[in-house]
C-alpha cells in the first residue's frame, strides 16, 4: 500500500493533525519542531528464534505512533501524551517515574541518547501511539523510533541509524528482557512499499522481500481476553531453549546456540533431552526452516504455500512452544477454513489473546463477518476485528513556520 493511497494518506493525516493540535493548544506556534511517524511492525514468521541468531520474516501495518517535539532554551522537559492526556514535566538530569507505559520507554531512551551524544537543553514535545495493544512489541517499537528520531534530528544527535536502533533495542532489553527483538524495531524504521522485511541475526543481513502490490490485506482479531505476564512467559520459553542449548552441546561440540541445530541431528537425539526442552527445540528449528521456505514461495508467487507456512507456525507455537490458547486455536481452525485465509496465526508476545490473518484483498469484510459469527456463536462473545494494509517507511517533517516545509 503506497502512502499515496487514500487509506494510508488519510489514517497519517489525521495522526500528524491530532499531533499538532494538541501540540499548539499546549505550546503555541509549530514553529521549529520535528515531527517523526512511524508504523507498527509485526513479525510474521520466525517468533522466537531472535534470541538464537534467528531469521525473521516481518511487515509494517498502516496505524502509526507519532512524536511531534521543538528544544527548548531551559532545562524542562515537557512530555504530552495525546492520548491519555497526561502531562509529564520535569527537568533535564531528573528521572521521573513514568506514568505510563510509553512514558517507560521515551524516558529509558532519552537518558540512553544522552549518555552516548549529551543534550544540553530541554524540549517539548507531544506523542501519541494509537496503535492497538494487541499487536505487542511492534506497537512498542514504533513509539520507540519515533521519539529516538525526533530527539536525533533535533538536538543534531551524531548517531548512525544502526547506532540508534541498536539503543532502542537495548533499552527494551533493560524492560522487556530477552525478548526484546530488532526485528520489529527494523521494520517500523526501514520498511518499504509493497514489501515484507527479512533480518538474518546472525550475519545481520537484512533486505526486503517484494510481494504483489494489493494481493493481500492482514486482518487482526483480539478476543479481548488478557494474557497474565506475557513477558514472563516468553522469557521463560528463552530460558528452557538455553538449558536445550546446554544439553545439546555435549552432542555437538562448539555450538553457540539453536541456530546451529540441524533437524535431522536433532530427532536422531529425541530421547536425549526432556520431553517439554525437546519441544521447544524443535519449534525453533523448524521456524528457522518455514522463514526460508516462505521466502522462497513468496518469490515464485506462491502465496497459498506462504499462508501454509503461517497457519504451520502457528499450530507449532500451540504444540511444541505453548504459548497458544483454546480461543485463538478455535480463530485459526475457522480461518483455514474459508477460502478467503491465505494463513493464520497468534501474535506472539501481545499482552492479549490475538491471531492475525493474512486474507486475499477484497475478502476482508466477509471473513471477518464470517469468523465473527461463528466466534460469537462458539463463546457468546464479540471479537475486536482490525484490517491492514502494507505500509510505508517512517515519515519525518520539519515545521520551520505555520506551514508544513
Amino acid at each position: 500500500m503506497r502512502i499515496t493511497d487514500s487509506l494510508t494518506k488519510e489514517v497519517v493525516s489525521l495522526e500528524i493533525s491530532s499531533l499538532k493540535k494538541r501540540f499548539e493548544d499546549l505550546f503555541g506556534s509549530l514553529k521549529s519542531t520535528n515531527l517523526v511517524v512511524t508504523p507498527a511492525s509485526l513479525v510474521l514468521l520466525g517468533d522466537h528464534t531472535h534470541y538464537n541468531d534467528g531469521q525473521l520474516l516481518s511487515v509494517a501495518l498502516n496505524k502509526y505512533s507519532g512524536v511531534l517535539l521543538r528544544k527548548r532554551k531551559d532545562k524542562k522537559i515537557i512530555i504530552a501524551d495525546s492520548i491519555s492526556d497526561e502531562i509529564l514535566e520535569f527537568n533535564l538530569g531528573d528521572k521521573p517515574l513514568p506514568p505510563n507505559v510509553n512514558y517507560k520507554y521515551i524516558i529509558g531512551l532519552l537518558y540512553a541518547i544522552s549518555e552516548l551524544s549529551r543534550i544540553n537543553f530541554g524540549f517539548e514535545c507531544v506523542i501519541s501511539n494509537p496503535i492497538p495493544d494487541c499487536i505487542g512489541l511492534g506497537k512498542v517499537a514504533s513509539i520507540q523510533v519515533s521519539f529516538a528520531f525526533a530527539i536525533k534530528k533535533t538536538f543534531g544527535i551524531n548517531l548512525n541509524m544502526n547506532e540508534i536502533l541498536s539503543i532502542i533495542r537495548n533499552n527494551e532489553l533493560q524492560i522487556l528482557g530477552k525478548i526484546a527483538n530488532y526485528a520489529q524495531i527494523y521494520t517500523a524504521k526501514i520498511q518499504k512499499e509493497n514489501k515484507l522485511f527479512f533480518i538474518d541475526l546472525r550475519t545481520f543481513v537484512y533486505k526486503s522481500v517484494p510481494i504483489k502490490k494489493d494481493e493481500f490485506d492482514l486482518v487482526i482479531f483480539n478476543t479481548g481476553e488478557k494474557v497474565i505476564e506475557p513477558t514472563k512467559i516468553c522469557n521463560e520459553r528463552i530460558e528452557e531453549c538455553e538449558v536445550g542449548v546446554k544439553g545439546l552441546r555435549l552432542y555437538i561440540w562448539g555450538i553457540k546456540n539453536l541456530r546451529d541445530v540441524e533437524l535431522d541431528f536433532l530427532l536422531k537425539h529425541v530421547h536425549m533431552l526432556p520431553k517439554r526442552i525437546f519441544n521447544r527445540i524443535l519449534f525453533n528449528v523448524n521456524e528457522r526452516i518455514r522463514v526460508e521456505k516462505a521466502i522462497n514461495a513468496i518469490k515464485k508467487h506462491s502465496y497459498m504455500e506462504f499462508g501454509k507456512y503461517i497457519t504451520d507456525s502457528h499450530w507449532n507455537m500451540s504444540s511444541e512452544y505453548e504459548l497458544s490458547c483454546e480461543k485463538c486455536d478455535f480463530l485459526v481452525t475457522a480461518a483455514s477454513k474459508t477460502d478467503c485465509s491465505l494463513g493464520s496465526k497468534m501474535i506472539s508476545c501481545s499482552s492479549y489473546r490475538s491471531t492475525f490473518n493474512i486474507v486475499k484483498k477484497g475478502c476482508s469484510q466477509n471473513f471477518i463477518k464470517t469468523i465473527s459469527g461463528e466466534y460469537y456463536k462458539k463463546y457468546g462473545e464479540e471479537l475486536i476485528s482490525y484490517t491492514f494494509h502494507l505500509s510505508e517507511k517512517v515519515i519525518k517533517k520539519n515545521f520551520n513556520t505555520l506551514s508544513e516545509q
